[in-house]
């Protein structure tokens, strides 16, 4: 007979899951007997971790009691079981639960016949001090490892716990087994019951209009730039900071151009044109070449001195977005101003690809401060963005085989980051619905989308990944998703989520002047380091790009690429070179061109101003031999510096760099 003690814990269950429709009588939420006979499972543990699991004299007769202490490392310990033929979809899991432990994660999976991994990982912390009740559906859960990504025939249940290092303590279980249909959920939903209801509102998600534009979000961006150094050309991530973010800048500039503030997007990509010194020794300088070697751009650099700051990264990502933003400026200004900086990157991915086995990949680049090329994996993410900048330069083999890549990483998947979804829909969504609805992953799923209270007014935002136990906002993924709608799908949900920025601007004095932005998180769960009342500008930029409805990737006419012509387009790479290359008095420009064609061949400095032009001296018809002494048209020699070669056929243009070294000055 069970001790008093023990009863009054009962009469305390009790009381405490009465309100969820529960008690200690199974019978009243369980479909079949329970499973609580630890020898019924099996029970793993990570190398390094001690831990045991034994039976526990529970509320109904046996409970499970797991003991565990994990190495420095971390750890975790497993139990697993068949789920049983009762199990359906729409039934719940249903346990118990104790522990002495907050610190630990909780893991709930769903294990179907071929692997598929989908679970929910609560913190333990939610049910220290006393009995617990949980009530788990798959539908609370997400994809996590194996299999296919799909849920298909269900096949086992487990129970895990994981933890940081030294971690200890004791879980019991108790009560487990299938749940009736219907059972009140532990957690919240994934999946918005309302995410298809047609109409305009808040719960649609649909506004009719853009509201007016906060004009001192704009301001806040003018007065960082003027105010964050005496060159006044690269601005810092927030006020006070001292990192400058190639990628920050890139959407700065993007805002610039939008609101025609042309001098001052000029500023930002002057500042990248005119740190292109191919004589460069300055390893950790903020500078494309490294002793005459293409390398890229630094991801950030210190806003005074230039410089890399410790192990830094040249990130094919940012890189790529520098790219698109010089072939926004091309597209807007009708411009070839920055010609040589797109030319330089475009070269720099193309010696970056990779064949898979599966289309191919531009590689990451150089890392920790140059001191390793590339990983051996690629990054979707940069790849996207690469995808784009490829496509936008005509390389349509590269851009080609870069989507078939992408669609064969990521299709399928429903836990991604958000800019795996809304960025594959700014770069496709032209392409049609396949792509749009991708949109729908994180816009109907409670994991990405947040409603927060602000000041009294319900705000509704999106988080940077799949996690049901964050309440917080990434504002940039607001942004973007904003655009991604405006672009391709349902503008007035665009409209909806450019308009939930109105009450979260944040206050700021510059100079003497008030501004507004908006931070890069609305708290810091998830975001420990970020104050959210520090206006920063990848948001703000975001907040003016999704006001204005703007595509940055200018993508609107992307089509898939035909296999003959992307083919071709390959086999024409690299025909246009030089030598010698650097020259000090006369270059050999060569091309062999396919089949009989005009050509037409001319130079340009690294501000785009043409220089000279070149005719073909040779007399062989299959093939374009020039020589260039380093003239101008007037037959003036031109200054020592990078020049960019440019050739044109009827249906062929190609792009070639030379450094010419005047001996006379």
């Amino acid at each position: 007979m069970k001790r008093l003690n023990l009863l009054t814990i009962l009469l305390l269950v009790f009381l405490d899951v009465w309100g969820q429709g529960v008690t200690t009588d199974t019978s009243n939420y369980l479909i079949a007997g329970s499973m609580d006979k630890y020898s019924a499972w099996s029970f793993s543990k990570q190398t390094g971790t001690n831990g045991t699991l034994s039976n526990y004299n529970g509320l109904n007769g046996d409970g499970l009691r797991i003991s565990y202490t994990f190495s420095s490392t971390g750890g975790w310990v497993n139990l697993e079981i068949p789920i049983g033929i009762a199990y359906t979809k729409s039934n719940p899991v249903v346990f118990f639960i104790s522990t002495t432990n907050s610190a630990d994660k909780l893991e709930i999976k769903f294990i179907d016949s071929d692997g598929s991994v989908f679970d929910v990982k609560p913190s333990l912390s939610k049910y220290s001090g006393g009995w617990n009740h949980v009530t788990a559906y798959l539908s609370n859960a997400s994809y996590d490892w194996g299999g296919n990504s799909t849920f298909d025939i269900p096949s086992r249940f487990s129970i895990a716990i994981s933890g940081p290092s030294s971690s200890s303590g004791t879980v019991i279980l108790d009560e487990i087994g299938i749940g009736k249909p219907g059972l009140a959920s532990s957690f919240l939903p994934t999946l918005d019951p309302n995410s298809e209801l047609s109409g305009t509102g808040f719960i649609q998600r649909r506004d009719l209009s853009v509201t007016p534009e906060d004009p001192l979000v704009l301001k806040f961006l003018e007065g960082l730039q003027d105010y964050s150094t005496t060159a006044g050309k690269l601005l810092p991530t927030y006020l006070g900071g001292a990192q400058a973010q190639t990628f920050n800048n890139c959407l700065v500039y993007l805002s610039f151009q939008v609101k025609n503030e042309r001098e001052r997007a000029e500023r930002i990509l002057d500042f990248y044109l005119n740190a292109t010194d191919s004589a460069n020794t300055d390893s950790l300088k903020q500078n494309f070449f490294y002793k005459g070697e293409a390398r890229g751009f630094y991801q950030e650099c210190d806003i005074h001195t230039l410089k890399a700051s410790g192990a830094k990264n040249r990130w094919i990502g940012d890189m790529a977005w520098l790219l698109i933003t010089c072939k926004n400026y091309q597209q807007n200004y009708s411009s070839a101003r920055y010609d040589y900086l797109i030319q330089i990157i475009k070269d720099l991915f193309l010696t970056f690809y990779k064949e898979a086995s599966t289309g191919g990949y531009i590689q990451h680049g150089w890392e920790n401060g140059d001191a390793k090329l590339h990983e051996n994996f690629g990054h979707p993410e940069g790849n996207i963005d690469c995808y784009v900048a490829l496509k936008l330069c005509g390389e349509d083999f590269y851009a080609h085989q870069i989507k078939i890549w992408l669609d064969d990483q990521l299709n399928g998947n429903t836990s991604l980051p958000l800019d795996l979804y809304t960025w594959r829909v700014l770069a496709f969504g032209a392409m049609g619905t396949t792509y749009t609805s991708l949109l729908n992953i994180p816009e109907y799923d409670f994991r990405y989308r947040k409603i927060i209270n602000v000041n009294g007014k319900d705000v509704m935002g999106m988080y940077s990944n799949p996690d049901i136990t964050i309440n917080n906002f990434w504002n940039d993924g607001t942004g973007h998703i904003s655009c991604a709608f405006q672009a391709f799908a349902d503008k007035q949900r665009g409209y909806f989520y450019a308009n939930q920025f109105d009450p979260i601007l944040v206050n700021q004095t510059i100079g003497m002047e008030t501004v507004h932005g908006l931070a890069y998180t609305l708290n810091t769960q998830g975001y420990a380091g970020v104050d959210p009342k520090i206006p920063v500008v990848s948001s703000s930029a975001w907040y003016i790009l999704a006001k204005n409805g703007y595509n940055p990737f200018l993508s609107d006419r992307f089509t898939d690429s035909d296999v003959n012509s992307v083919i071709s387009t390959k086999n024409r790479v690299n025909s246009l070179n030089a030598y010698p290359n650097p020259f000090s008095n006369n270059v050999t420009i060569s091309y062999h061109p396919i089949g009989k064609t005009p050509i037409i061949l001319n130079i340009y400095n690294i501000f785009g101003e043409k220089v000279n032009s070149l005719e073909n001296k040779s007399p062989l018809t299959n093939n374009f031999v020039v020589t260039w002494d380093g003239t101008n048209c007037s037959g003036h020699k031109v200054d020592t510096g990078v020049y960019l070669v440019q050739l044109v056929t009827d249906n062929h243009m190609e792009n070639i760099r030379i450094l010419y070294l005047n001996n006379e000055h």
